[in-house]
């Protein structure tokens, strides 16, 4: 009877040994780590994988701990169906299940692409190529697309009208005609029909009221004097007087970072040089700030024609309605340039 009550003790006791390891390992296969990985890693999927590459990309980029149980229930949840191409963030804690879901969902990897105010094309397309997976230069052959672009309402010139300052999420692996076509959606809610009615009343389009704004960028970064500056342009569109904008001679000179504007300067044949043509320029000289687009949509109306830099370097600028005052302005501050020995 001893012997019978002790071998009951000895095979219980082995049962929750048993049972005990089986559930260390149970919990172990569905809720620990099931990589070996130490940070965060990214998995590229093409469209062509299939459950078995992804298993092999799990294997030897991630250190997938139990592929054929991974295997097993992906072909239980139909994961081939729902597999999608793009760029997917691992982490090295994920559990089994939690690995599976982020395929089975799609958790795609997605980034945020900033346009920065006061910036190029080039520099757009570049942080572009850097952060979403096609290089700069497969965005710039589509910025660069005369066929797409005036399909859209654009051109080489006035494709930076399309690209409105803000942040914007994208999955990595988006396209450079998918990315142009989201910039497209994004402009059209901008520009909606109270803003159109604003344009028409200064008898301007989307895309000059673009171009406006984005010499008013480069004139001034005071974001109260913004509408003033506008307003001056305006009166001289409104009377087919020169803009004679400084910041679109060095867009025409390609010297962004000129600091004094001489007479040679002025020479340079360009549509751009507003010294030496009337009216607009064929598109706008850089991303526009939303400040600037504000401005000149709400200009402030007045009877300046010129204006010139404050001669205290303040950054601000002094109006003027007549010539002969704006000379006075302009004496100034020449004369304080000299000081500084600003050539």
């Amino acid at each position: 009877m001893k012997i019978k009550s002790k071998f009951l003790k000895l095979s219980i006791i082995i049962l929750l040994v048993c049972f005990s390891v089986s559930a260390y390992f149970v919990y172990q296969i569905f809720y620990g780590p099931s990589t070996s990985l130490k940070h965060t890693k990214y998995v590229y999927l093409e469209y062509n994988d299939n459950i078995q590459s992804l298993e092999n990309i799990l294997i030897e980029e991630c250190g997938l701990k139990h592929p054929y149980l991974f295997k097993q229930l992906a072909h239980r949840m139909n994961l081939s169906k729902w597999m999608k191409q793009g760029r997917y963030t691992i982490e090295p804690k994920m559990t089994l299940v939690e690995l599976l879901k982020t395929f089975r969902q799609g958790k795609l990897k997605t980034v945020n692409i900033t346009i920065k105010p006061l910036s190029t094309l080039d520099k757009f397309t570049e942080m572009c190529g850097n952060k979403l997976e096609p290089d700069d230069t497969a965005f710039m052959n589509v910025m660069n697309n005369s066929v797409l672009l005036d399909s859209l309402g654009f051109n080489k010139a006035t494709i930076y009208a399309l690209l409105l300052p803000d942040t914007y999420n994208f999955y990595w692996h988006t396209s450079p005609v998918e990315l142009i076509h989201r910039l497209l959606k994004e402009y059209k809610l901008y520009w909606d029909s109270s803003k159109l009615k604003q344009c028409e009343s200064i008898g301007l389009n989307p895309i000059e009221v673009t171009t406006l704004a984005s010499i008013v960028s480069k004139e001034t970064n005071k974001y109260d004097e913004m509408p003033m500056v506008a307003g001056m342009y305006v009166n001289r569109l409104k009377i087919n007087m020169p803009l004679q904008a400084d910041p679109t001679v060095k867009f025409a000179l390609n010297q962004p970072n000129l600091r004094r504007i001489l007479n040679v300067h002025l020479q340079v044949e360009s549509p751009y040089n507003t010294y030496l043509n009337v009216g607009l320029p064929p598109g706008p000289i850089c991303i526009a700030s939303k400040q600037s687009l504000e401005a000149v949509l709400n200009y402030h109306p007045s009877d300046f024609l010129f204006m010139c830099a404050k001669e205290d370097f303040s950054g601000y600028h002094a109006f003027a309605k007549d010539y002969t005052t704006h000379l006075k302005n302009a004496k100034r501050y020449q004369q304080a340039l000299n000081v500084k020995n600003i050539r």
